[in-house]
């Protein structure tokens, strides 16, 4: 049980009715809103009270309550707590608050271990078991997301790199959402959930893949960056030897690795986070097979710094960029969704046979957009390849996706308890 979970027990909160449990948080997350609206961005904290505050500061602090809030949000409407802590963020963002450089640096190192507990999900043994089955599902997804990327191209005249870089977004999806979405069921560990869990993971790799692709310039320093790959390896034989270290060595290691070769990266031309990706995908048999050091990195990843990364990802929309696109940015994200899932369920019922209610699970799974989306939208926005009503957009459809990807899955559970009722 987390930490805004315990403080709701203490509250009596969680004892409430879910939909008056759920009112009472919104009411906290917007008299959080408010109260810093008129404190700190009117001033009246200073006008009032002769304090003088550090609006970074105060920021920070507000970031972190709204986080705190986002978590029991999430579990009661069933979405991921990402999207809940994105839609904080564009609270923050209505409210008048800037993203300083605190915020800043938390969320560069929480993208950076975002993407390596990504890589550390992919399953090098699984993907080789079922790589057909899971290279057409991938497909499936890969092929709507083009052509949306490229009719995005073609109506917003985007360069070449920025519709590489749309498209990189629009094709992954989130290995830790598909886990989470089949998590519940008892479909994680038979062989189509494993197909379904592979098709997330060959997505989540061609997205990176292509992001750097748009965002690498032609640069002689790419050659080094081979050495900075050799460096990501040492972590396979040098990881395991750590084991049962003093001072959390291995914990000490993978972050000093992440911080370093990340710098490096960048210096060569190379956005960080596709090394963190790789750094994932290096250690992530050692990783999955220590369930206390995936405990361990998950916690300090998800429990602190992933969420000021996803309230960040919020604050950088610009509200009157949001205001304007929020209805094409949801007809993107309800389209696209629907047509990758359609296309998953055909794949899944007339290919391989499988019950409708299944495959509506299955293809429900490899839908959302989140993890990934994320991070191209960010690099575009900062690389200048894409605009503030672009970013809008994106981010607009990762939070439809979202949504949407919860409700096909809660309709195949419902789908699932019809049928037992019948039987019985």
């Amino acid at each position: 049980m987390g930490l805004p979970e315990r403080v709701a027990g203490r509250l009596g909160f969680s004892e409430l009715p879910r939909p008056l449990e759920l009112s009472v948080y919104l009411a906290l997350a917007f008299a959080v809103l408010y109260l810093y609206r008129v404190m700190v961005v009117e001033g009246m904290m200073e006008e009032v009270l002769g304090v003088k505050i550090e609006e970074e500061l105060m920021t920070l602090a507000a970031a972190a309550l709204l986080i705190l809030f986002s978590v029991p949000i999430a579990r009661i409407i069933g979405v991921s707590s990402g999207i809940v802590e994105i839609l904080m963020g564009v609270g923050l963002a209505f409210a008048g608050a800037h993203v300083g450089e605190a915020l800043l640096i938390i969320s560069g190192i929480g993208a950076n271990m975002l993407l390596f507990m990504a890589g550390s999900e992919i399953d090098v043994g699984l993907l080789k078991r079922v790589l057909l089955a899971s290279a057409a599902a991938a497909l499936l997804v890969l092929v709507p997301s083009a052509v949306a990327g490229l009719a995005m191209a073609e109506y917003y005249g985007l360069s070449q790199s920025a519709t590489i870089l749309v498209i990189a977004a629009f094709s992954a999806t989130s290995v830790a959402l598909t886990y989470s979405l089949l998590g519940g069921t008892r479909l994680l560990r038979s062989r189509p959930g494993q197909l379904a869990l592979a098709a997330a993971m060959l997505a989540d790799i061609l997205g990176m893949i292509l992001i750097n692709v748009a965002t690498a310039a032609v640069d002689p320093r790419l050659l080094l960056y081979g050495a900075v790959i050799l460096a990501a390896i040492t972590l396979q034989p040098v990881l395991p030897r750590l084991h049962g270290g003093p001072f959390e060595a291995e914990i000490r290691l993978v972050i000093m690795m992440l911080i370093v070769l990340g710098a490096v990266s960048e210096v060569l031309g190379v956005h960080s986070v596709l090394t963190s990706f790789i750094m994932g995908l290096v250690v992530a048999e050692t990783v999955r097979n220590r369930r206390e050091l995936r405990e361990k990195l998950e916690g300090l990843a998800t429990g602190f710094f992933t969420p000021f990364f996803f309230v960040v990802s919020g604050m950088s929309i610009d509200p009157n960029a949001l205001t304007s696109t929020i209805l094409e940015a949801a007809v993107i994200g309800a389209g696209l969704t629907l047509v990758k899932a359609g296309l998953g369920y055909i794949y899944f019922t007339r290919i391989l046979g499988l019950r409708k209610r299944v495959a509506l699970m299955l293809s429900a799974s490899i839908t959302p957009l989140l993890t990934v989306t994320i991070i191209a939208a960010g690099i575009g926005l900062q690389l200048g390849l894409i605009n503030q009503e672009l970013y809008s957009i994106l981010m607009g459809v990762v939070i439809t996706s979202g949504f949407l990807a919860s409700a096909l899955m809660i309709l195949a559970r419902r789908m699932s308890a019809k049928g037992e009722g019948r039987r019985r």
